[in-house]
């Protein structure tokens, strides 16, 4: 059976760990095929140019140079360490002189330059102490220049085939657009009963949004990183400023949808003595939050209104006037009028998002 093309092209997009797979690959392959390609002393060291660019090959092209630079300095670094470690060292303390190295490395490990790569100062350290202790100038010039060969190999590659996740970034957007309408369809669908529901039903029916933030934020996050000093940033530019203002439309509107929740959950349930709303603001704040879960259903972060939209405001509206009214009969409406401010908060949220500042 013939793989659908469309379908290969969706799971390539969508896992960009196979990306980030088969680009190491490559790099790692070339760099072994260079380091034996290298005269002297170096060559008897060749594996140390594919694990360069192993390091080098990054989900971005702008995270590829620094780890690249920050492993070779982490490198150097440890290399340091052990030459100034052995040469104050009695021979016959071996163990104490590899504590000592180990105590050092581990230390300057945690220098924030170094980012990710600051174990390999440890490392770096031992391997020299070990393996070069024959030749340690050697060894250095073979470890630090192999592994600063490899990792250019693997920033060309990267550059050659420039990473540019949107796709996992407009899954974790669609995802947490999805959850946030279901949560208002759930909080809807709990007022629309003659009773409200008791305190465990509310909680059944409350979503936790945090991890689905989480990774939002960071696939984001990974897809905007990705942009600098990419080639294809600028064909994808009208996409990539869409995910920006969906993404911080839709980091406002979580947090309003969990006050929301907390709000309804905690002031209508059944077994309070009198609740917010009562059997007739129910319906109205029923109906605007589920003509607000139209509008969440239909954000994809353009600045157009979706037809939902004047609809969500007039529910609004009809459930801010039976308040007033309400409020006119002498009954208590505060957490009702409160629930009309958080409404169209949410609405707001969504409808007017904020742009990327440039």
């Amino acid at each position: 059976m013939t793989p659908d093309p469309a379908a290969v092209r969706r799971t390539w997009s969508s896992h960009p760990r196979l990306s980030l797979a088969l680009r190491a690959a490559i790099a790692a392959a070339l760099a072994w095929f260079v380091a034996h390609l290298v005269p002297g002393p170096v060559a008897d060291y060749p594996y140390y140019a594919p694990l360069g660019a192993v390091i080098a090959t990054t989900s971005s092209l702008a995270g590829s140079v620094r780890e690249s630079l920050q492993a070779v300095a982490a490198i150097t670094l440890g290399a340091a360490v052990a030459l100034g470690v052995a040469a104050v060292s009695p021979s016959d303390f071996a163990p104490l002189t590899v504590a000592v190295v180990v105590l050092v490395g581990v230390f300057l490990a945690g220098w924030p330059r170094l980012g990710s790569m600051g174990s390999w100062v440890a490392t770096a350290s031992l391997f020299v102490l070990i393996l070069g202790r024959g030749d340690p100038v050697g060894f250095i010039g073979a470890y630090t220049g192999l592994t600063l060969v490899g990792a250019a190999i693997g920033v060309a590659v990267n550059w050659a085939w420039p990473p540019l996740p949107l796709t996992p970034a407009q899954m974790a957007l669609d995802a947490t657009r999805r959850t946030l309408t279901r949560q208002l369809e759930d909080l809807a669908e709990g007022l629309e009963q003659d009773q409200p529901p008791d305190p465990d039903e509310w909680a059944a029916r409350r979503r936790n949004l945090d991890p689905l933030l989480r990774r939002m934020r960071d696939s984001v996050q990974d897809a905007t990183d990705a942009q600098l000093w990419n080639r294809r940033t600028a064909r994808y530019r009208e996409s990539i400023e869409r995910q920006d203002r969906q993404s911080r439309a839709l980091e406002r509107a979580a947090l309003l949808v969990e006050d929301l929740t907390i709000l309804v959950s905690e002031e209508e349930h059944a077994g309070l003595e009198r609740v917010a709303l009562g059997p007739g603001l129910r319906p109205r704040a029923a109906e605007a939050l589920r003509r607000l879960a139209a509008v969440y259903e239909g954000v994809r972060g353009s600045s157009e209104h979706t037809a939902e939209v004047p609809l969500a405001t007039e529910a609004i509206a009809d459930l801010a006037h039976a308040v007033h009214e309400a409020q006119a009969r002498g009954e208590n409406t505060d957490t009702a009028a409160t629930l009309v401010v958080t409404l169209r908060r949410c609405l707001q949220a969504v409808t007017d998002p904020p742009r990327r500042l440039r």
